[in-house]
């Protein structure tokens, strides 16, 4: 199975389908993963994040290969194509993500910063583990992105988070 999986990424990862690292470039692309890997498999979800439009354009300049000093990474390569949120996604709640050069990327949760954020920034987490609402993001991503507070030296993103639905979900 393994190697069904390495064959079926590297051909995608050739025709521009997926992005390194963990992103995949459509809709279409994920569910033939899907049906093709994991069809037996009732309980996985589609998730999309979405970048503010005002952030899309700092996010791509960041990301940019030049300032990465490394290949497109598939966050970047998806923000170029300006993807666009669709009606079969369901919002589920907001995110700071910030993004390792190769690509990788982690959530807040990742510095247990979850009180500290409620505290200074009088926000709510909802039943999915994400902030409720988008208000003060500004705020937060500037606190993240501040090298005094000991986070990641790594840029920060506020996201959207949508759970996509599609014809099995």
């Amino acid at each position: 199975m393994i190697n069904k999986i390495h064959n079926w990424t590297d051909k995608k990862l050739e025709e521009n389908k997926i992005g390194w690292i963990n992103n995949f470039s459509d809709l279409k692309t994920v569910l033939d993963y899907k049906k093709s890997f994991f069809s037996e498999e009732k309980d996985l979800q589609i998730l999309s994040i979405n970048f503010p439009e005002t952030e899309k354009n700092q996010a791509l300049n960041i990301l940019s290969p030049t300032n990465q000093k490394s290949g497109e990474i598939g966050i970047y390569q998806n923000l170029k194509k300006e993807i666009k949120e669709n009606t079969l996604e369901e919002l589920l709640g907001f995110d700071l993500i910030g993004i390792e050069p190769g690509g990788d990327f982690h959530s807040f949760h990742c510095h247990d910063l979850k009180d500290d954020l409620i505290s200074k920034f009088e926000i709510k987490i909802n039943k999915n583990g994400l902030i409720q609402e988008n208000k003060n993001w500004k705020e937060m991503v500037d606190y993240m992105n501040n090298s005094d507070n000991g986070f990641e030296p790594v840029p920060w993103f506020f996201v959207k988070v949508n759970r996509v639905k599609t014809a099995s979900t």
